[in-house]
């Protein structure tokens, strides 16, 4: 039976020929136990201690005894055959060392560090080797101490189903705090019906934040160079956030909000990767799975615990909750015309008066349509906002009726312009007739003569 190669390097092999050398040259009575030890530096004891072990069993002494044994985190070959076969499987193509190493843990129960996964993949040409870039100097601005004080939110384009499905937008809400995903949720673009619906479920669940910290996508924000940020100019969803007394902060850069940008490039790996392994291919079926498995395990994983205890978001109470359709929707200011109709979007609507609020003709009124297509008009009387009653005209009888508006407002001046007409014509008959009655006159003169 072969015996197994002696575990030793290059020092330590060096090492040992020198000890054997002078050993060899003590047992040959050429040298001294005394010029032994001083030329290997040890002391005498430790020569006569090594003579012995030489004698005897020369193999084992060459190297520690500890070196014949197995490491304590030696793997065993049962897992070396795992991780051969998961880094090699076309489901974990792509994946990262750590997501490998977690689900080796979670799923065969094989518990190895990700360098070790990184070395395999390595060897098997899974893996290349990446070197660290050089980046630019950024300082990194302070976690909030409170939670829920600020939220950052951002959306993502990617294709989470990969090739099984066409592209779709991720929304993303994360507590500054603690890099909590509150929630997660994904839609066919960032556009305000979307932006709307998210939030609308996000202050059901958690409450409302102190503020928001996000992009200058339009839905947001005016991005006019000449605009100045003032109450005409904000937008729908800006308006609707400071109702409910949040503030909503853009950040000039992605670097600027980097926690929910990082948070974003990990689910964009992460959630390709756990979608896939689930076999799910749709949106409904995906935000289901976030909600109810990647989020509290992606949370428990990667929460950072606040510096301060308490929470501060704003909760609202049960009439607020129901009144956030109203709250979100969009706003906008209409003229009453002269015959007590406003329009808004090519429809026509008929106010009606009430002993609650007096409406005039040129008077501003106040439009509020929610997501779903619902419709409030509002009128200012004594200060207090009332809501108007309406109905909805059809165009052909908003169009008979404004002619015959204007049909009888015009009458007077109709009847007045043909009276003048008519005069116009007499004068101007009395004047030809005047004008025959005289080249009569000349005519009958010159025959005289």
């Amino acid at each position: 039976m072969l015996k197994p190669t002696i575990p030793m390097n290059h020092k330590s092999f060096e090492k040992v020929h020198r000890r054997v050398e002078v050993l060899d040259r003590v047992i040959s009575w050429r040298i001294t136990e005394i010029q032994a030890w001083a030329e290997l530096w040890i002391k005498d004891r430790q020569v006569r201690n090594l003579l012995k072990s030489y004698k005897t069993n020369w193999e084992e002494w060459l190297v520690h005894w500890l070196s014949w044994k197995a490491w304590n985190h030696h793997i065993k070959q049962e897992y070396e055959t795992i991780i051969k076969d998961v880094i090699k499987q076309e489901d974990f193509k792509d994946c990262n060392p750590i997501f490998i190493t977690e689900k080796l843990e979670t799923i065969y129960k094989v518990y190895v560090s990700k360098e070790t996964v990184r070395e395999r993949m390595i060897e098997n040409k899974v893996w290349e080797k990446k070197t660290k870039k050089d980046h630019t100097y950024r300082a990194k601005r302070p976690r909030k101490a409170f939670y829920w004080e600020m939220s950052q939110f951002d959306w993502s384009y990617h294709k989470w189903f990969e090739d099984r499905w066409e592209e779709y937008c991720l929304l993303l809400d994360i507590d500054d705090a603690t890099s909590h995903i509150m929630l997660a949720r994904l839609a066919d673009n960032e556009w305000y019906e979307n932006v709307v619906t998210f939030r609308q479920e996000r202050i059901k669940l958690h409450g409302v934040p102190n503020s928001v910290y996000l992009d200058k996508f339009s839905t947001y924000k005016v991005n006019n160079s000449k605009a100045i940020n003032t109450k005409e100019l904000r937008t729908h969803f800006d308006r609707s956030m400071r109702k409910l007394w949040c503030n909503l902060i853009s950040a000039h850069s992605p670097q600027a909000k980097w926690r929910v940008e990082r948070c974003n490039w990990t689910l964009q790996d992460r959630l390709v990767k756990e979608l896939r392994l689930a076999k799910i291919s749709s949106v409904d079926e995906a935000n289901r799975f976030i909600k109810d498995v990647f989020m509290p395990q992606y949370n428990k994983q990667f929460w950072v615990e606040s510096s301060k205890e308490w929470d501060i978001h704003i909760k609202l109470n049960d009439k607020q909750i129901q009144n956030l359709d109203w709250i979100f929707a969009r706003e906008e200011l209409r003229s009453l015309w002269n015959d007590y109709i406003i329009q808004y979007k090519t429809k026509f609507y008929q106010i009606e008066q009430s002993k609650e609020y007096l409406i005039y003709p040129k008077k501003q009124l106040l439009v509020a349509e929610t997501i779903d297509g619902r419709l409030h008009i509002h009128a200012w009387w004594n200060s207090e906002e009332k809501l108007v009653n309406y109905k909805w005209l059809d165009y052909n009888t908003v169009k008979y009726n404004r002619a015959k508006y204007y049909w009888e407002k015009n009458k007077i001046k109709r009847e007045h312009s043909k009276q003048l007409a008519n005069q116009k014509k007499e004068e101007k008959y009395i004047i030809s007739k005047e004008r025959q009655a005289y080249y009569r006159a000349q005519r009958l003169f010159d025959k005289t003569q």
